[in-house]
């Protein structure tokens, strides 16, 4: 714990912002590639929900402000160089979202999100909170960023093959069991064309919709994402706090598009 509190520190320490400034950044040189051979879907993927819905951040920021912090993080961060983002804040703190880069962890070489936003009290605060301050250690695995709860195992394969029509699917698309990625759009079409309830189809049409972002098919993506939004709207059964999956599917798709355009 210690250790992890140190390394929040020194991620999130950097200069004072002024309010005449909503976003500022500390980094390096900007590349035209990015320098640690991450894949963009599976950076987007896990940096815009961690980054902005974990934090409430989605809530205040544009599209556009959300891709420029995820752009300048995805092509400024290297192996010796942090991107910190810093984003005023009117009633507390400022924001802080840090990205750096790890060697040679218990799961191999690791981007780190450290952030100021205590999960308890929904704020951002000046000192990071021993146990509530948000931060995520993804592994890089051959150009997958790869949540280090969802690192593949057996054990984890057969659980997520008992729990529901749309877990299994979510494993494959996201771990580092490249075997396995196949197996991915046979099983989102089963789901879809099943009987099973309307909130696990919305899943579904989730991962169909993140399948053609990680192909880069924008088109396909898209027609995904209005069949999700259809089944949202017309299901008499998925509950409303849903429509924030609605929500999210649509902001992944719209970092997607600028970063591919």
């Amino acid at each position: 714990m210690k250790r992890t509190l140190l390394l929040l520190s020194i991620l999130l320490s950097g200069f004072a912002t002024s309010a005449q400034n909503k976003i500022k950044f500390e980094s390096g040189k900007t590349f035209e590639e990015n320098q640690l051979g991450i894949d963009i879907f599976y950076f987007v993927h896990h940096t815009f929900a961690d980054a902005f819905y974990m934090t409430d951040l989605y809530k205040q920021l544009t599209d556009d402000e959300m891709y420029s912090i995820l752009k300048k993080a995805y092509y400024s961060v290297t192996p010796d160089e942090k991107v910190l983002t810093i984003i005023n804040q009117k009633r507390s703190p400022d924001a802080r979202l840090a990205f750096a880069f790890m060697p040679k962890s218990k799961i191999g070489d690791i981007l780190v999100l450290g952030t100021n936003f205590n999960s308890k009290s929904r704020v951002f605060e000046k000192e990071v909170a021993p146990n509530n301050s948000i931060y995520r250690w993804y592994a890089i695995k051959d150009g997958k960023l790869v949540y280090r709860k969802d690192l593949y195992s057996k054990e984890a394969e057969e659980e997520n093959r008992r729990k529901n029509g749309y877990s299994l699917i979510g494993m494959y698309l996201f771990d580092d069991n490249f075997e396995n990625d196949k197996e991915v759009k046979p099983l989102i079409k089963k789901l879809i064309n099943s009987e099973k309830e309307d909130v696990e189809k919305l899943y579904g049409y989730l991962y169909l919709s993140e399948y053609w972002l990680s192909k880069s098919n924008l088109e396909k993506s898209k027609i995904a994402i209005k069949n999700l939004e259809k089944l949202f709207n017309e299901s008499e059964t998925i509950p409303n706090g849903y429509s924030l999956i609605v929500n999210m599917a649509k902001t992944e798709y719209e970092m997607m598009k600028r970063f591919i355009n």
